[in-house]
């Protein structure tokens, strides 16, 4: 969803540059917007990341009586027996639901306005249910700037009463086991030559005296490393821990000495279903410690070294790093 913005042109005159440098934030030039009547539905939706209204949010429609209101709560965390999983949760209001809905029905102040600052504005997810089990996307009256006019409404809804939560988790934030090992819960694949960010300069890990490594193997979904159009991109943060194991001196040389290696990475088109992150331990006397090593073990099975560019990986490195 994009962010919106909204701004005007300063005026040219004078007056209106006196105007805003004393700080005036908007200048109404004509009526209230109308505000559309919503659309019922027989579902409702908690949508991630709420950049925009509800798509046919509005005004309750009069002959939709209204004997709830679900409200959407984004970033809600529950701890269940593996760790920590994050989602939404669907919040159930009910009691006199008067004040909140005619303060959701106020008229949105007169607009558009001359002066805007270039902001953009989160709304939140709120629906209203009738006894049938349908739905009305609500909208909230407006800014002259076309912000939410959140103030009002949301003080009466904190007036209700919540009587039901439901949680639906939607991604795993934390899993004991990982951290039990020292392994991050989340890891992703990025070389950043690919994506055209130059090196810092780091200790490389054959110059410093390596005693082992710890290894995190994560699991991505291969398909979610697809764009819509089916092109293979970069693994974000997709990846999630599966287990942990040690690599002994001589077998850490080998990858840190292949991670050192020449920069020539194929071009390949297979996306990664699984890769490792390698920490090397360095000896009690070693001042520098060097930077992490990410492998692929399928996909285009590449290293990205501890200068951030990507090499392909020997079968010698895949057959070590493959638990």
């Amino acid at each position: 969803m994009r962010m919106e913005m909204r701004m005007l042109a300063p005026l040219a005159t004078g007056a209106a540059t006196l105007l805003l440098l004393a700080g005036c934030a908007s200048i109404p030039l004509g009526p209230p917007p109308v505000r559309e009547v919503a659309a019922v539905s027989d579902t409702m939706s908690c949508p991630d990341l709420v950049l925009n209204p509800l798509p046919g949010a509005g005004l309750v429609p009069e002959d939709f009586e209204v004997v709830a209101v679900l409200e959407c709560a984004n970033g809600v965390t529950r701890e269940d027996a593996d760790g920590t999983v994050a989602g939404n949760e669907v919040r159930r209001y009910e009691g006199d639901l008067t004040e909140f809905l005619d303060a959701m029905a106020a008229p949105s102040d007169p607009g558009p306005a001359a002066v805007c600052p270039a902001i953009g504005y989160g709304f939140r997810a709120i629906w209203a249910t009738d006894a049938a089990g349908r739905f009305v996307p609500m909208s909230f009256p407006s800014t002259a700037c076309g912000g939410p006019k959140e103030e009002e409404p949301l003080a009466a809804l904190a007036r209700l009463e919540v009587v039901d939560r439901t949680f639906s988790d939607t991604v795993r934030v934390e899993l004991r086991e990982a951290t039990a090992a020292g392994c991050a819960t989340r890891a992703g694949v990025a070389p950043l030559n690919v994506l055209g960010w130059a090196p810092t300069e780091t200790p490389s890990a054959v110059e410093v005296e390596v005693s082992g490594a710890m290894v995190c193997v994560y699991q991505a979904d291969a398909a979610d490393a697809l764009d819509d159009a089916g092109t293979p991109t970069l693994i974000g943060d997709g990846g999630l821990f599966a287990t942990a194991f040690s690599l002994d001196s001589p077998e850490a040389h080998v990858v840190l000495t292949a991670a050192a290696g020449p920069a020539t990475a194929r071009d390949c088109g297979e996306a990664a279903s699984r890769f490792v992150v390698l920490y090397p331990r360095t000896v009690t006397n070693a001042v520098d410690t060097p930077v992490p090593v990410t492998v692929e073990l399928d996909g285009c099975q590449r290293i990205i070294g501890t200068d951030f560019r990507a090499r392909p990986a020997s079968p010698e490195v895949i057959a070590l790093l493959s638990p």
